[in-house]
């Protein structure tokens, strides 16, 4: 049976329990808060912010940031764009002041605050473009560059060398980098001259995830505290994780920044952490004493590279370097200055040999050449050289000498000749050049007395003076002057771009004289060293001392500069 009395009774008395516990809950959460208690309301905010370029009010390209009065790191998609990216501590607040309200909110410092190109006006963004496309334009260039010798690297050497696959890689990151550029040019020349310009900075929060807290989630920005230096931010699902403490009040949490995020502007760090910065660049890697040591790259503030061993701050070991404008360098350094490429010699490569009558006449004697048996047999002994297995590699290539200025014949060169075709083996004809007649003159007299028949390699001309035969001749303007019309000459009649064979001292000290020649023709390099020479080549002769089986004495020994494949369509391209 119902009885009324004490249904009030009871009612009164629950009521006034609730009131107490709410009193009671009030006061405790009137009650100052230990700082232990406020610092379990920190929370990790990542900010992460970008530029957005839009064009009659949509978005069309994107940046990561605004520096030195240009845009940097352009991308036409806003899920690829490099983005400036900070962390920050900041506290999860209670929504009122006494009532409980946990609708995850939270507050951090405001920082990567939007430059002032935000402001402008529309005609100062188009000029602002312009130069940034032509400053992009010489970037691509730059790039291209350093494309044009990471490729050829590629097509003279295979997985077997050394630093093979880091070059590939580079390769990679380079065109994937040149790709983007180019998607940005097209975006920004397809900007019409009337169009509405306008930047606006785009900024994203994120919880960063805190073992046994939260699992990570996503912000959107509800207010800023311009006279804080701060900012209030709400959780996307709305709520705060469970077991976080929010009695912090946002007054007292904006009291809490300061002392914890000293910094006025935070910029993505140009320099990451654990580098060693110079007044060029910084170095990340392998450290001993505060200085490069072990294995490292070097990141120049040019655009520049270097990937390899260190030692004492100085590039020393096996290295790759790169920069805009510059020859690709890989291979040796010794106190950071770059000796070459230290090949292994293997059955792989492809060797070859060049004759003149040195090889039939020696202190008055004549000798055969046995044509049946010839093997190289050794590389030589005048520079230590790296050889996996055993030196029996057979002859891929003979050059034979034909002429001599305007005077000198070769009498061997037509046995010589005919006999490497008629064993199979590739044959050319190389002229030595003289200082005592023109140029032309001596094409003249290369091309009545030498033979090309199909499939052989193309002409050579073996330029070696000495420094007193160039001076007598009226010095490297006029050396070169003949030498052109040498190439020009034999190139226009036997319809094959002849090569140019040159010393490592001559190709140091003259060829800078004449970057044409080593643009419009392919060039064999003598260097004895131990290095392969550091310069674009079709051969390069690897030692004069050299012996092959069938050939009595020294023998010079050259190789191609490629493997097989390389070599087969260098034979498709220059072969008659």
């Amino acid at each position: 049976m119902f009885h009324p009395h004490l249904s009030r009774r009871t009612l009164y008395m629950g009521g006034s329990v609730l009131a107490v516990l709410l009193f009671i809950y009030i006061a405790y959460r009137c009650l100052p808060l230990s700082q232990e208690q406020v610092d379990d309301s920190a929370v990790t905010v990542r900010q992460q912010s970008y530029y957005q370029l839009e064009v009659d009010g949509r978005p069309a390209v994107y940046f990561s940031d605004y520096v030195d009065s240009a845009f940097v790191g352009g991308s036409v998609s806003s899920d690829s764009v490099s983005m400036r990216s900070v962390s920050l501590r900041g506290y999860w607040v209670n929504r009122m002041s006494v009532l409980p309200s946990c609708f995850g909110r939270i507050a951090i410092p405001w920082r990567n605050k939007p430059s002032t190109i935000v402001n402008l006006r529309s005609a100062a963004l188009h000029r602002l473009l312009f130069r940034l496309f032509i400053k992009t334009d010489t970037e691509l260039g730059g790039l291209q560059t350093q494309r044009n010798e990471l490729s050829y690297y590629l097509r003279v050497h295979s997985v077997q060398d050394y630093g093979y696959n880091k070059i590939a890689a580079y390769h990679e990151a380079v065109v994937h980098k040149m790709d983007s550029i180019r998607k940005v040019m097209r975006a920004l020349h397809g900007i019409r001259h009337d169009a509405r310009l306008r930047v606006r900075q785009v900024n994203r929060y994120s919880v960063v995830p805190s073992a046994g807290k939260n699992q990570g989630l996503s912000c959107n920005r509800l207010r800023i505290y311009n006279d804080r230096d701060a900012v209030l931010l709400q959780a996307a699902d709305g709520m705060t994780p469970f077991g976080v403490h929010t009695r912090l009040s946002v007054g007292r949490a904006l009291d809490e920044l300061p002392r914890h995020n000293q910094q006025s502007s935070v910029r993505a760090p140009r320099i990451p952490k654990g580098a060693l910065p110079d007044s060029a660049g910084y170095y990340m890697g392998e450290q001993k004493n505060g200085r490069a040591n072990g294995y490292g790259q070097y990141y120049g503030q040019d655009g520049s590279f270097y990937d390899g061993h260190w030692a004492e701050g100085r590039r020393n070991g096996f290295g790759i370097y790169i920069a805009p404008h510059e020859y690709l360098q890989v291979g040796e350094w010794k106190n950071d200055v770059f000796k070459g490429e230290r090949l292994t010699y293997t059955a792989d490569r492809i060797y070859g040999i060049d004759l003149s009558r040195h090889q039939h006449e020696q202190k008055n004697k004549y000798y055969d050449i046995s044509w049946s048996k010839l093997r190289i047999t050794d590389l030589g002994t005048l520079s230590s050289k790296t050889i996996k297995g055993t030196v029996d590699y057979p002859v891929s290539f003979a050059y034979v000498k034909s002429t001599e200025g305007c005077t000198v014949l070769n009498g061997y060169y037509a046995s010589d000749y005919a006999a490497a075709r008629r064993h199979g083996i590739r044959v050319g004809t190389y002229h030595f050049f003289s200082t005592t007649s023109a140029g032309s003159a001596q094409a003249d007299y290369f091309l009545r007395h030498s033979r090309f028949g199909k499939g052989d390699l193309p002409p050579v001309l073996d330029v070696e003076p000495s420094d007193a035969q160039i001076a007598r001749m009226g010095g490297a303007e006029a050396m070169f002057r003949s030498i052109r019309a040498w190439m020009a000459k034999v190139h226009k009649r036997t319809g094959r771009r002849p090569i140019l064979y040159i010393s490592q001292m001559f190709a140091n000290h003259y060829m800078p004289l004449a970057p044409d020649l080593g643009d419009n023709y392919l060039v064999w390099i003598a260097r004895y060293g131990e290095y392969k020479p550091d310069i674009k080549l079709a051969y390069w002769q690897l030692s004069p001392d050299g012996k092959v089986r069938g050939i009595h004495g020294d023998v010079d020994i050259n190789v191609f500069n490629g493997y097989r494949n390389q070599y087969e369509e260098f034979l498709k391209r220059h072969s008659f």
